[in-house]
């Protein structure tokens, strides 16, 4: 099984929350987007792997993080790691080598958008509910 972490940054004015897209085929998913991170390294733990994960993709220092759960990932045989994370600042640089497109992203917007549907599911259930 494979382990994948993930972590959700959000703003203020507006509120938004910052968003990812991979330039990795994932089939059906191809182009839908993500909170950053990614897969856990055997030699990692799940935080150690969520820093490295955000610096490598968004050259992001994590301040702070929080996990707020577990669950089945869209992929068979993975499990994601969920987390509220705060950042240095949000002045991200994309790894295009990565990524596609990064950006923060407003409730309104990401119900619009081609989002993976464990991200909409957790939004749904501990995001959106508490905004």
């Amino acid at each position: 099984m494979t382990h994948v972490v993930l972590g959700i940054v959000q703003k203020d004015n507006p509120l938004s929350y910052l968003l990812v897209s991979s330039k990795n085929d994932f089939g059906e998913y191809s182009g839908y987007y993500y909170p950053p991170g990614g897969h856990i390294d055997n030699d990692e733990d799940e935080l150690t792997a969520l820093h490295r994960e955000i610096k490598e993709e968004l050259g992001l220092k994590v301040t702070s993080a929080v996990k707020l759960a577990d669950t089945a990932g869209d992929i068979k045989n993975q499990k994601t790691s969920w987390y509220i994370c705060d950042v240095e600042n949000f002045d991200f640089i994309v790894d295009k080598n990565e990524l596609s497109d990064a950006g923060f992203f407003t409730k309104e917007e990401i119900k619009s958008m081609n989002i993976w549907p464990a991200t909409l599911k957790v939004f749904e259930k501990y995001i959106f509910n508490n905004d």
